[in-house]
């Protein structure tokens, strides 16, 4: 449980730090807050001061104080206590899903999409905390659209473990199938597990074969190249290195996994919904190789680099 004020009293050691995080960035008459002063608000800060924080935040109910947090929330989102913090029992799932719904809110009003909250926000969350959002919170199971794109992080365990707590399974495929095309086909994408899922959930109701033939046609695109995506990837996981590349600059790495990569991608239809998936796969050792994959494959100067070098792969 958070520190009582008495017990925040009596430890001389606690640190109003939401205090001294309005100071700096409301009250001070600059636009820019001084970064480096703030990042000191957040280091070191522990779970009592940082859930305190939180919920100041929220109850001051003011949009520019939390736009000013979330912004400075996620600018050292990569700091460990920050991270072991939010998925700590101690942090509620109602205090993140305020944070989430106000980000939600947030990217809807200017119009940034909503895989932004998925990837922004939602990167702090380890696994047991993502399936505790999708169970236990109020209202994000209600919002079916923010719910579908949370399971889109989900693996094949993930996936399991949340169905095994939905009892109506046909509801679930119903609020699924109708979603918005552009959403549907985002979530193919992003997460070809989750469309398999639903896919095989569909076929084992016999009220649902029509559907789901209707629904294979409509996508029939999306699912032929994700299917072609899933098998690529299978066949790579079987065959790589990747563990011993991943201890190496990218200079010493084997470069017909490289190889792979880019004339795999460019064999395909939609080369950046391609890398984006592998992305989501963790077929890149980091953002760097995925970048020079990317810019290989989709700058016409760099177009015949890697076409000469021998694939590591015979995949037909």
């Amino acid at each position: 449980m958070p520190m009582t004020i008495e017990q925040k009293k009596a430890d001389s050691s606690y640190i109003d730090r939401y205090n001294l995080f309005y100071v700096e960035a409301i009250m001070h008459d600059s636009s820019f807050p001084q970064i480096n002063r703030i990042r000191q608000i957040f280091e070191n800060i522990t779970i009592d001061e940082f859930i305190d924080m939180v919920n100041k935040t929220i109850q001051a109910n003011d949009y520019e104080v939390m736009q000013q947090f979330l912004y400075f929330l996620l600018l050292f989102r990569d700091m460990k206590h920050i991270q072991d913090h939010i998925n700590s029992e101690k942090f509620s799932v109602d205090m993140l899903e305020r944070l989430v719904f106000f980000t939600y809110g947030y990217c809807s009003l200017y119009d940034h999409s909503t895989e932004r909250i998925i990837d922004e926000i939602l990167y702090f969350l380890d696994n047991d905390k993502l399936l505790e959002l999708v169970l236990q919170s109020k209202n994000i199971s209600k919002d079916k659209l923010l719910l579908f794109f949370i399971l889109s992080k989900f693996d094949i365990d993930m996936l399991n473990r949340y169905f095994k707590h939905i009892k109506n399974i046909s509801e679930f495929i119903n609020y699924f199938l109708n979603l918005p095309d552009e959403v549907l086909r985002s979530i193919i994408s992003r997460n070809y597990h989750l469309f398999q899922y639903i896919m095989l959930m569909m076929a084992e109701g016999d009220s649902e074969q029509m559907v789901s033939s209707d629904f294979y046609n409509k996508f029939k695109g999306d699912i032929e190249q994700f299917s072609r995506l899933s098998d690529i990837i299978r066949q790579y996981k079987e065959k790589t290195d990747y563990e011993k590349d991943k201890l190496l600059p990218f200079h010493q790495r084997d470069m017909s996994r490289i190889s792979f990569l880019v004339n795999m991608i460019k064999d395909l239809p939609d080369a950046k919904k391609a890398i984006d998936y592998f992305d989501s796969e963790h077929l890149f050792i980091d953002i760097m190789e995925k970048n020079i994959v990317y810019a290989v494959v989709t700058d016409p100067i760099l177009k015949d680099t890697f076409k000469y070098y021998d694939s590591m792969f015979d995949i037909k």
